[in-house]
């Protein structure tokens, strides 16, 4: 379709001369500047969609949206900003990739939806626009999800946790963090939009149809549920800290017993090879002139290791119970 007639234009790369005639004509400059601006990929990016309206016949909605990133190299969450633009006439989206991008992540690729907006208004393309970032975002709040799960269960069986289970931890705390973050006003600017309180009106006529705003409440339930699942594993998380530390002191209470053990175990055949082993008139040991008085050695040493080996596997010093 023809750019001119197109309800929503989608750009990663153009300047905003070649958007000039897209735009509203008095754009305010705090506007200009955020849609020609290229931030760096550690700038958080704050979801908000506000009235820049002057009068009836300059009315638009300037905003951005954070499209959340998942970075393998740090497994950390990222965002790239979606710059919006959007009155009765037609919707303008500008992402503008930083140029520290790191090479793990690849730029979302939307221009599909522009075709899916031909012939709505451009309300329902902002719902497009919302659905489409609900979506990942609850795409990566369930991959983190999957990973803090695979964490939690040796955790939880009483079995030995990965080496470096502490840092998991700290990192996959910092993932739901780093998406309650985008999630929350990403849900305030959708509930602001259903309850009516940001909208245009051009004769009588809304931006945002009861049509979009029911449409609008899907995208709401998908955001309040990933909100309650980064919730959840925010708390749940400090369970599971707390679990791998009782772990870790039950192992290091394991390893003494262990270590005591194996000393008891030891101490009284060295006792008997020490007595016996004693330089002295073998008059003051009858047993000396026994037949068999090297075997019974032999055997009080078996019995007494054996009988030590017996109570502390029962007691599970020497094993798990």
């Amino acid at each position: 379709f023809g750019m001119a007639k197109a309800t929503w234009v989608h750009s990663t790369d153009l300047n905003i001369s070649d958007l000039s005639s897209l735009l509203p004509p008095r754009l305010h400059p705090l506007a200009i500047e955020r849609l020609e601006e290229r931030d760096e990929f550690a700038d958080e990016t704050f979801p908000c969609l506000e009235d820049h309206s002057s009068d009836s016949t300059d009315n638009y909605l300037f905003g951005e949206l954070a499209f959340p990133v998942f970075d393998p190299a740090t497994t950390s969450v990222g965002t790239l900003s979606i710059r919006v633009v959007v009155n009765f006439d037609r919707m303008v989206t500008v992402l503008r990739p930083p140029e520290d991008l790191p090479p793990g992540i690849t730029v979302p690729d939307l221009a599909y939806l522009p075709l899916q907006a031909v012939g709505m208004d451009t309300g329902a393309a902002m719902w497009l626009l919302l659905n489409r970032v609900a979506d990942e975002i609850q795409k990566l709040v369930l991959e983190t999800e999957t990973r803090a799960e695979d964490v939690e269960y040796p955790l939880n069986h009483d079995r030995e946790p990965p080496t470096d289970c502490r840092r998991q931890l700290a990192q996959l705390r910092n993932q739901f963090l780093q998406l309650g973050t985008i999630i929350r006003p990403t849900l305030s600017v959708v509930e602001e939009i259903i309850d009516d309180e940001l909208d245009l009106t051009n004769e009588g006529q809304e931006l945002f149809t009861r049509d979009t705003e029911i449409r609008l409440i899907s995208v709401r339930n998908t955001l309040t549920h990933s909100l309650n699942q980064v919730t959840y594993w925010t708390e749940n998380l400090r369970t599971m800290q707390d679990s791998l530390s009782d772990y870790l002191n039950r192992e290091q209470t394991r390893s003494g017993n262990r270590l005591a053990a194996m000393a008891s175990i030891m101490l009284l055949p060295t006792f008997l090879v020490g007595l016996y082993g004693m330089n002295i008139d073998s008059t003051y040991f009858p047993e000396f002139g026994w037949l068999n008085g090297y075997l019974l050695a032999w055997i009080l040493i078996v019995v007494i290791t054996v009988i030590q080996v017996v109570v502390f596997r029962r007691m599970g010093w020497l094993s798990r119970r």
